[in-house]
């Protein structure tokens, strides 16, 4: 897994935002790309969370290269069980062509909230 650990708390914002660049830092063009981002059990391929360009919640920045994630209050709300013990997470972004790429993965760890 290449990504960093994300530390999230049930029933609270999460947002994070990246700059996919090429070797010599030149930004990748996500004109016409979708993009995906999922967490799952450490088990399973069932999504605990999933995010999308689609939905709104991954925003792509076409030329400049920049993808933003939202995760918002209600994905997670009331959610917090074992199932998030080794939780992990994968963000694919997926050209017009059918080229798909992982471009992050890496493990969550989610926190029960105290007030709700």
């Amino acid at each position: 897994m290449n990504g960093p650990l994300l530390e999230m708390i049930e029933g609270t914002s999460f947002a994070f935002e990246l700059l996919w660049a090429d070797e010599l830092g030149e930004p990748i063009d996500l004109t016409g790309c979708v993009a995906r981002f999922v967490i799952c059990p450490a088990v399973s391929s069932r999504a605990l969370v999933s995010c999308s360009s689609g939905d709104g919640s991954v925003v792509l920045g076409g030329p400049a290269g920049t993808i933003a994630v939202t995760v918002a209050p209600e994905r997670t709300a009331g959610l917090y069980s074992d199932s998030w013990k080794g939780a992990r997470y994968e963000l694919r972004v997926e050209f017009a062509g059918g080229e798909v790429s992982s471009l992050l993965r890496g493990a969550v760890s989610m926190e029960a909230a105290l007030t709700h």
